[in-house]
This record gives C-alpha cells, structure tokens and sequence, in this order.
C-alpha cells in the first residue's frame, strides 16, 4: 500500500486492532516465510477493515444529505444535487436520502452494505409493508455482504406481498375494536409495526452473534491446526 489512505488505514489497524493474533486458513500460509505471513496478517486486517468502511461510510453519506436536505429548502438542495457540487449523480444523491431512514434504524451490520447499490437502498426504503422489509432485510444479511439487486427485491416483493400482506393484515385486524376511530386505528397499527420492527431487529442481532460465533469457531480451529503442524514439524 502505498497511498496515504491505505497508509492511515494500517497505521489506525495497528493502534486498535490485534492484528497479529489473527489467524489465516494454512492453505494461505504455506510456503511462506514468517516475516511474510506477519505482513500478510497486516494486510488482511487491513483489507477488512477497510471492507466494513465502505459500508458505515455509505450510511453517513445517507445521514448528511439527510441532513443538508432538512437544513436548507426544497429549492436550494434541488440546486445543489443538480449542479455538480456533489461528487456523484442527483439520482444517487436522492435514493441516497430515501434511504437514510430505513438505514439509520436498521441493523444490518455496515459491511452487508457495501455490495448494495444506492439506487437498490432507495428502492428498498420505498417499501412500506413490515413484513416484505423484513424478508428484504432477512435476505441481506443472509448473503452475507454478497448484496442484493432491484431484480433480487422485485423477485421477493413478487413472491410474498400477496401472501405477507394476507396474514400480516388478519393477524392485526383481529385485535382492532371494529368502532376503533382513525386515530386509535393509526395507534394501533403504528404499535404493531413497532413489534414487528423490533423481531426483525431481535433476528438480525441473533444473526450477527451466530456469524460472530462461526468465525470465532474457525479462528480456533485455525490456531490448533497451526499447533499440529508445528507439533509434527517438530517430532
């Protein structure tokens, strides 16, 4: 690495990251000399890093231009995203601040963002059914950091809306005072999508643990496998 980023990126990995207690799979080491795997373990650790960067610095991107759309009137953000102040396309920019509220309450892990176009954020934040953003995010993090497309959420909205939206809507309907006013209906319903938004984020917590957990699991299975080897080389 040799440009000042890539240089500040390794410098910030040594002062918060053990980087040389991690483990890489043999296959990658083998043949190497140890100053070799140690600049290895660097530059992986480095290359991660940056990895889970790239997908918090798309959800900050989101939160300023939500931020400067709120600050200033319709007119001028129109100007700005129009005028090429912005180092990106207006359409960008705008799928951009559509999706700043989905993201900022979501816990999709950032590095699951990177792979995810804007354009594809702003479409998904345009859903408005609970239950098909559920799936949406339930498919994000299931390929983990992979992405998903437009086609890909086309594809889920096609399958289950019809399905989800059945037995979301029966399933709300019968706690629902039939006399209920607009008001108490709004009530009511908003606290169900509060309940549903706080299972997809109980799932989602459940599912990064259980990545974590593997990872830890093939770390340790790394280190033991590195104990072998030096136990035979050493007999």
């Amino acid at each position: 690495m040799t440009s000042s980023t890539s240089e500040l990126v390794l410098d910030t990995i040594e002062e918060t990251l053990e980087w040389t207690d991690l483990v890489l799979h043999e296959d990658a080491i083998r043949g190497l000399y140890p100053q070799q795997r140690e600049d290895m373990k660097r530059n992986v650790a480095a290359t991660n890093v940056s990895w889970k960067t790239s997908g918090a610095a798309i959800r900050a991107c989101a939160s300023t231009l939500y931020e400067i759309k709120n600050n200033c009137g319709a007119k001028n953000f129109a100007a700005l995203i129009r005028n090429g102040d912005l180092d990106f396309s207006k359409d960008i920019a705008e799928s951009l601040v559509r999706a700043h509220e989905w993201l900022s309450s979501s816990s999709i892990p950032d590095r699951f963002l990177t792979n995810i176009s804007a354009r594809t954020l702003g479409d998904i934040a345009r859903e408005k059914n609970p239950a098909i953003l559920n799936k949406i995010t339930e498919m994000i993090i299931e390929v983990e950091g992979k992405g998903v497309s437009e086609a890909d959420i086309r594809k889920l909205r096609k399958k289950g809306v019809k399905v989800n939206r059945s037995k979301a809507g029966k399933a709300a309907k019968k706690g629902l005072d039939s006399n209920a006013t607009k008001d108490e209906a709004i009530e009511y319903y908003t606290r169900i999508v509060n309940q549903m938004q706080a299972q997809l984020d109980q799932r989602a917590e459940q599912f990064r643990k259980s990545v974590l957990a593997n990872q830890d699991k093939a770390a340790e299975i790394g280190r033991l496998k590195e104990q072998i080897k030096e136990l035979k080389a050493g007999s």
